[in-house]
């Protein structure tokens, strides 16, 4: 029978062997238990992401340690923390924890005054390393401020926004955590996938350049080009339950954009508010003279890069006579509709075109 866990303190998991069973022998069934614990208790995630942190700093910074010098080390570290006066002994399992306790001390200043409780327990649960290993910038001024990575990837990010990333890319995975709104132009790199966490989403791209406004509780990514991927924290969390590769995300192209909707906690796929010309165009392009309906849809869809769906049949009698240049991408479907007797929807991601057909104009 399991303790009582929720009566417990980041001492108390840290000594729990159910708990490093989990962490550090990584065991499938304990790590399956403990993600649907934190779900269902998710006031006290940050305490066991805390534990979980400080252990895999003691992992990382001891491999060789034993069990019991691992206890010890802990008991070091923990009581450490209690006393405000400590006795320096000059023994290795100290001089391991002089090393550990300043990353626990500073998880405990993280834990306890910022403001989102529980960012540290997504940061430890999302991404180890930058909860423990990390650079942070935060943009105070009034402009936005670019940011170059190790990888040459630049992060420009807005004004009040603050970006945390580690010391040193690991070697299969690129990860970035984003509190507030930045543009990315990431360095492709197709065997280091780039990820952009935020609170509510993450972003798994392989090189694009794309915007995460991650301010206020409706989260969004808005894609310039490329190709990414948008989670959310749930569909992380139960693909590594199931021992399965994340890849059952909204998938997001250039023009496309997705919104995490805090309420169902879902996330809906649209166009971008304004789209951008993908590619150069003649300057005739759009300068139609009876021209077929179908020509015309191919060509928004060569400049966008948006699939453009409609009935061919219903259509095929369709010609359109305009000058559609200089117009926005909607003013453009606006004008075609009206000339068509068609309307249209965006339906995730996509141009939906609703016709009447052109037979009785």
């Amino acid at each position: 029978m399991n303790p009582d866990y929720q009566k417990f303190n980041v001492e108390d998991f840290t000594r729990d062997d159910h708990f490093r069973q989990w962490v550090i022998h990584r065991d499938p069934q304990s790590e399956a238990f403990w993600l649907r614990w934190m779900d269902a208790h998710p006031d006290l995630a940050g305490k066991v992401q805390l534990a979980r942190s400080f252990l895999y700093a003691l992992e990382e910074k001891n491999a060789d340690l034993s069990e019991d010098e691992l206890t010890q080390l802990t008991t070091t570290i923990l009581q450490q923390e209690k006393h405000q006066v400590r006795s320096l002994w000059p023994t290795r399992v100290f001089a391991v924890a002089a090393a550990v306790a300043v990353i626990l001390g500073l998880g405990y200043l993280f834990l306890v005054y910022q403001p989102a409780t529980d960012r540290q327990a997504r940061l430890a649960e999302i991404s180890p390393v930058l909860a423990t290993d990390y650079n942070e910038l935060t943009n105070s001024g009034k402009a936005p401020q670019a940011l170059t990575l190790q990888d040459g990837s630049v992060i420009t990010l807005h004004p009040g926004s603050t970006i945390r990333y580690p010391r040193q890319f690991t070697s299969s995975m690129r990860e970035v955590y984003l509190s507030g709104k930045a543009f990315f132009n990431i360095t492709k790199n197709p065997k280091r996938p780039f990820w952009v966490h935020a609170d509510r989403i993450s972003t798994q791209v392989l090189g694009t350049s794309f915007l995460v406004n991650a301010t206020g509780k409706n989260a969004s990514v808005e894609v310039r080009s490329g190709r990414v991927s948008v989670y959310t924290r749930k569909d992380i969390r139960q693909a590594r339950q199931l021992q399965k590769n994340e890849s059952a995300g909204v998938v997001l192209t250039a023009n496309q954009q997705v919104a995490f909707i805090e309420e169902g906690n879902r996330l809906v796929k649209s166009v971008v508010p304004q789209p951008i010309i993908l590619q150069a165009i003649e300057t005739n392009a759009y300068v139609f003279d009876e021209a077929p309906i179908a020509q015309v849809f191919k060509q928004l869809e060569t400049t966008y890069g948006l699939t453009v769906m409609y009935d061919p049949l219903t259509v095929n009698n369709c010609f359109i006579t305009a000058n559609l240049s200089g117009e926005s991408l909607f003013e453009k479907l606006n004008l075609i509709c009206r000339i068509s007797r068609s309307t249209y929807e965006i339906v995730d991601g996509q141009i939906i075109i609703h016709s009447l057909g052109c037979d009785n104009k």
